[in-house]
C-alpha cells in the first residue's frame, strides 16, 4: 500500500491538484451503549479530488443499483462530509424527519500532538489528541501521507489520520486501503437545506422530544393492517421512540445533550 500511495501524491499537486486517490476505512460503531458487544461494521470512504473530500458510506452507494448507473447518489441517505480546502469548511449531509440537511460546522479542531510513535500499516504514525463532538479522540496520523484530512469531519494534522478511536471504544475508525479512483462519483445536494451546526442541534433535540411532530397534521384514513389515524400514530410513535432509545450513541454527544 505504501508505494501505492507515494506514486499517486507524486501527481498530486501540492496534494490538491486534479489527480484522485480514495482511502478506505473500517468504521466500527456501537450504536446502542448498553450493548457494547454488538458492533456494527461499516466501511467508508474518503475520495479526495480537485479542492474537495467527500466522506461517505460505500455500501448505501452498492446497494442503490439505479443511482450507480447513472453515478449519482442523493442527500437522502446516510451521513456525507463534504471539506473544502484549503479553508477546510465543512458540512455535514445529514436527513432528519424526511428533509435533507447541509450543516456548516465551523468548530475549530484543537489537537495535542504527543511524542508517542508506533509503525501502523507499515507507516511511521505518531498520536494525537482531541475532545470534539463529546467525546474525546486518540488519533495515530502519519506525515509519509502529507494530507492533513481524516474520516468524519477530522482534519487538521500534518498527515493523513490513519486510525481515530473515541475512549470508550464506541466509534473507531482504521485506514485499511488505498487506491486511485478512476470514476468520481456525483452527489446532489441541490434540495439539502442549509443551516448551521446550532440549528441542527436544536432540529435533532425537538426530533428526540417529538419524533412524529412533522405528522401531527397528517390524517390517515386507514392503513393496510386496519389501523385508523390515532392507532397509527400512537404505533408510529411508540416505533420512532424505540428507535432513538436504540441509538442513544451517536458519534457526537453534543447533538442530543
Amino acid at each position: 500500500m505504501k508505494l501505492i500511495v507515494i506514486f499517486f501524491l507524486f501527481y498530486f499537486s501540492s496534494f490538491y491538484g486534479q489527480s484522485h486517490i480514495r482511502f478506505i476505512y473500517e468504521y466500527k460503531i456501537v450504536k446502542d451503549s448498553s450493548k457494547k458487544n454488538d458492533i456494527t461494521k461499516k466501511i467508508m470512504y474518503l475520495d479526495i479530488s480537485d479542492n474537495v473530500s467527500m466522506f461517505y458510506d460505500n455500501e448505501e452507494y452498492q446497494n442503490d443499483s439505479i443511482l450507480t448507473a447513472i453515478n449519482e447518489i442523493s442527500s437522502m441517505n446516510s451521513d456525507k462530509v463534504l471539506k473544502k480546502y484549503p479553508s477546510y469548511s465543512i458540512s455535514l449531509i445529514s436527513s432528519l424527519q424526511g428533509n435533507s440537511y447541509q450543516v456548516s460546522d465551523d468548530r475549530l479542531q484543537k489537537w495535542k500532538i504527543t511524542d508517542e510513535k508506533a509503525v501502523m500499516l507499515n507507516y511511521q504514525a505518531q498520536k494525537a489528541e482531541i475532545n470534539f463532538g463529546g467525546r474525546k479522540w486518540i488519533a495515530w496520523f502519519s506525515s509519509e501521507i502529507p494530507i492533513p484530512d481524516g474520516p468524519y469531519k477530522f482534519h487538521g494534522l500534518p498527515g493523513l489520520i490513519i486510525k481515530i478511536e473515541d475512549l470508550s471504544s464506541s466509534h473507531s475508525f482504521k485506514l485499511i486501503a488505498v487506491e486511485k479512483k478512476y470514476c468520481e462519483r456525483k452527489f446532489n445536494f441541490k434540495n439539502s437545506i442549509a443551516i448551521n451546526y446550532i440549528k441542527f442541534k436544536k432540529l435533532n433535540k425537538e426530533y428526540r422530544e417529538n419524533p412524529l411532530k412533522n405528522l401531527m397534521n397528517v390524517e390517515v384514513i386507514s392503513t393496510q393492517d386496519g389501523l385508523d389515524n390515532n392507532e397509527f400514530k400512537k404505533k408510529m410513535l411508540k416505533y420512532k421512540k424505540d428507535k432513538i432509545l436504540r441509538n442513544n450513541n451517536v458519534i457526537e454527544l453534543d447533538l442530543i445533550k
